[in-house]
């Protein structure tokens, strides 16, 4: 089945690292297969269209991006010597993302209102651990492959950050901030 896909590569031209121009990563994706490849900000947020899995294993109706994010992490490496991982989601789950909110009544500044794509969803044991400990004055919350933080104080002050996320979900984790995803939303 062809899906709109969004793939977030983690730490894409942020400093003097892992530099990829954009404007070179366009055509290598269109060469690599994916349709209308559309590039967002210089930090590599990308939309393609793919062929993807008609389902996810544990979960019917929802279609299996993990592929997208293999190839995409696969071609960065190849062309760009750019080693990162790479999450991948349909559009529409990005579009059911913003919709949920579910920390919207809190949040009050994009720039500080982070989501973090998980690799896969993590045990319900370390969830409940994570959720139940005091982050004060940061909030979390977590469903299924996405963690939602608030950061009030600012994303340099940040103590949940994707790398405390990894270490107690057991996960590999990329984040965006709010105003980011409404950006990749309109391009949608």
């Amino acid at each position: 089945m062809t899906t709109r896909c969004v793939v977030l590569p983690r730490g894409i031209n942020v400093g003097r690292r892992n530099r990829v121009p954009m404007a070179d990563l366009r055509p290598k994706l269109a060469e690599a297969g994916y349709a209308d490849p559309v590039t967002i900000l210089q930090s590599g947020n990308i939309i393609v269209t793919a062929e993807v899995t008609a389902d996810q294993p544990d979960q019917p109706g929802r279609p299996s991006t993990a592929a997208v994010a293999v190839s995409v992490q696969q071609l960065l490496a190849d062309e760009f010597d750019v080693h990162v991982p790479c999450a991948a989601r349909a559009a529409a789950e990005i579009e059911a993302i913003l919709e949920r909110n579910p920390l919207g009544h809190v949040a009050d500044d994009g720039s500080r209102y982070l989501v973090n794509f998980l690799s896969e969803e993590p045990s319900p044991d370390a969830v409940r651990e994570l959720v139940d400990a005091d982050h004060s004055p940061e909030v979390v919350h977590i469903e299924g492959t996405e963690a939602y933080v608030w950061a009030p104080d600012g994303i340099k002050a940040l103590r949940l950050s994707y790398s405390h996320l990894e270490r107690h979900l057991d996960v590999t984790a990329t984040a965006r901030n709010w105003n980011t995803l409404e950006r990749i939303a309109a391009k949608l």
